[in-house]
């Protein structure tokens, strides 16, 4: 059995939904791509932190054993959605290894802009 790649706790220290576009064909949305490794599905929490409120969370989601599963932030809803326009940040949480990324896509205007960067990692295993 190989050693799963990755960590167990992430932070994207940047995050902000922008307000969409004038149709839904101008898609503007962030990611979470969550890569699983391991021999066990990944049970993950994500807290969202905000400059002018208290967090909001967590929000679960599961990625299978030896997959992947691109979450898209505008999609998360419960406990709450997160507000458009607005500046956040989130940790990501998971039981096993993980590798996070995250991903922005703006398609607003002819030039669509993509940005994606690793997340931060944490090597502290402690709690869960």
């Amino acid at each position: 059995m190989e050693k799963p790649i990755g960590h167990r706790r992430w932070a994207i220290a940047e995050g902000h939904i922008m307000e969409q576009g004038p149709t839904q064909e101008f898609a503007i949305y962030e990611t979470a791509c969550i890569l699983n490794t391991a021999e066990r599905d990944a049970h993950v929490k994500i807290t969202v932190y905000f400059s002018d409120r208290a967090p909001a969370g967590p929000y679960r989601v599961t990625v299978p054993a030896h997959r992947t599963r691109h979450v898209r932030f505008n999609d998360l809803d419960d406990p709450e959605p997160i507000p458009r326009g607005t500046d956040y940040a989130s940790t990501i949480e998971s039981d096993v290894a993980v590798v996070v990324q995250h991903t922005r896509y703006d398609s607003r205007q002819a030039e669509n802009a993509q940005i994606s960067t690793i997340a931060f990692p944490s090597v502290d295993y402690r709690g869960f």
